[in-house]
């Protein structure tokens, strides 16, 4: 993935509209650049999603792995990555619900320029409207895998010892398959996210 600069997480709910308005008054399309660019800032939310995923799964692993003196201190560090995921997974279901609720105007500012062939045009066209379905599969996948994830914070908060924690296998299963779920449908919209970049950088 070629993004170079991460939005940060503070102002995502407000910087991302702003990132991907298009100024009032525009009468033509953007050019293929303004769309790689707002393309790639997109793809950074997703993809920063994906990351704080990664943490709190790395972080249930060492929670499973433990040994007794290190318990506390792991089952904090994954308490802390459940909760920046809860943060995170907000962009995914803001910018899928956006999807759903505008359709095709969300995607207006990634138009293809009027140069493009209908060959390629068809092509973006198909693209968009994978990223929208694989969008909104993550956005649903989040609601069982966030609740997964806090069912084992709180499976540990009442009993955070060696036999606690291997009595869990069911929840970490259960977690990780539903994180399995999202990651799949995350990394469908990166791949569709450069495919669209890559069709406009070569066009």
């Amino acid at each position: 993935m070629m993004f170079h600069r991460f939005p940060r997480l503070v102002a995502l709910s407000i910087a991302v509209v702003g990132a991907f308005a298009i100024p009032t008054g525009c009468s033509s399309t953007p050019d293929a650049k303004e769309t790689v660019d707002s393309m790639g800032s997109f793809g950074h939310e997703v993809a920063k999603v994906k990351d704080s995923l990664d943490s709190a799964l790395t972080a249930l692993d060492a929670v499973v792995a433990s040994q007794p003196g290190d318990i506390s201190g792991n089952v904090t560090l994954y308490s802390k990555m459940v909760s920046a995921l809860d943060a995170q997974a907000k962009v995914v279901k803001s910018r899928a619900e956006e999807m759903k609720s505008k359709g095709d105007e969300f995607f207006k500012e990634w138009e293809a320029p009027e140069t493009m062939t209908p060959e390629r045009r068809a092509e973006l066209t198909a693209a968009y409207g994978k990223i929208k379905e694989n969008m909104a599969a993550a956005k649903e996948g989040f609601t069982p895998l966030l609740a997964s994830l806090k069912d084992i914070e709180s499976y540990l908060k009442v009993d955070p010892s060696t036999k606690g924690i291997s009595a869990m296998g069911e929840l970490v299963k259960k977690a990780k398959d539903n994180a399995g779920h999202v990651k799949t449908r995350i990394d469908a919209v990166l791949t569709q996210v450069n495919s669209v970049r890559g069709m406009l950088s070569t066009k």
